[in-house]
């Protein structure tokens, strides 16, 4: 009897080890193969310039983003009145401005992000470092395949600070080189069918400064097409401080500025390098304007 056991037990384990081996040689996953360093799991996407991917970072991934930018002086002549508005995310920023940053995930639906951008030379005055720090939330189901959502929020410290509108004498006075501080909220939505992609972005933040309007919001609206494996092309719309086609605004009124974009994702969709020029659509809008965007996957 008690061969027989030894015997039964023995043709157990014979069985279980030839059953990994086997396993193994047709190439089926196993421990080594599902480490979370495996290239796939760092892979990005991160294909639009101006608006808001609806994705977070993977949990415990890292995703540095760096970008440079240029913004022509717009319709008016004088520079230290050049009418634009620093939003948080380096739009219309006079002259070049480069940022440096990233998003580290937290859970599976959570990350944080953090951005700081510095001047390189504005045509006006040198503006003051600025930074963005939030939490990003991805509100849609991770089942849902087609259609994201990201809710996002946080704290902004501005570049440069707005034009103000005198309220005595009714005339918009310069923006400052040093900008003030102030709270924002953003949500993205981005959808997928095959090779095209549709994106909208909204946001809106509030400075604690005396004389800015209450809300200002901006819209970005983009599409995107992937041509290769390794390639999408796109055009994107930016339209900031939109609250004033409906209110009176303190900042000059709206702008708006539109463009094609390139994206180049090497590397197994670790690396994402994405170009354009933008033209303003307004008498108020920034004239010319170009950016280089790079994100990395950790």
């Amino acid at each position: 009897m008690k061969l027989a056991m030894h015997q039964i037990l023995w043709g157990w384990i014979l069985a279980g080890s030839s059953l990994a081996t086997a396993a193994n040689a047709d190439g089926l996953p196993t421990v080594d193969k599902l480490r979370p360093d495996d290239s796939s799991s760092h892979a990005i996407d991160r294909a639009w310039l101006y608006l808001d991917d609806a994705k977070v970072a993977e949990p415990l991934g890292v995703i540095a983003t760096s970008s440079i930018a240029y913004t022509s002086v717009g319709s008016n002549p004088d520079p230290t009145s050049a009418p634009y508005r620093a939003f948080a995310f380096n739009t219309a920023q006079p002259g070049a401005l480069v940022s440096l940053g990233g998003e580290v995930g937290l859970l599976p639906r959570l990350s944080v992000e953090a951005l700081g951008q510095m001047d390189l030379g504005g045509q006006s005055r040198s503006a003051s470092p600025g930074a963005v720090a939030g939490l990003r939330l991805q509100l849609s189901p991770s089942s849902w395949q087609t259609v994201h959502v990201v809710a996002s929020g946080g704290y902004l410290r501005e570049t440069w600070s707005a034009p103000v509108v005198d309220r005595a004498t009714g005339e918009l006075a310069p923006g400052q080189p040093n900008g003030d501080n102030g709270v924002w909220m953003q949500a993205a939505v981005s959808a997928d069918f095959k090779a095209l992609r549709l994106g909208l972005t909204a946001h809106g933040e509030h400075v604690f400064a005396s004389g800015r309007d209450g809300v200002d919001l901006m819209i970005k609206a983009g599409t995107s097409y992937r041509l290769t494996d390794w390639f999408r092309a796109g055009i994107e719309w930016v339209g900031q401080d939109l609250e004033a086609t409906v209110n009176g605004d303190a900042e000059g009124g709206a702008r708006h500025f539109v463009g094609p974009t390139a994206a180049l994702l090497l590397l197994q969709n670790r690396l994402t390098v994405i170009a354009g020029p933008s033209l303003g659509l307004s008498d108020r809008s920034p004239k010319i304007l170009g950016r280089l965007a790079v994100a990395y996957g950790f």
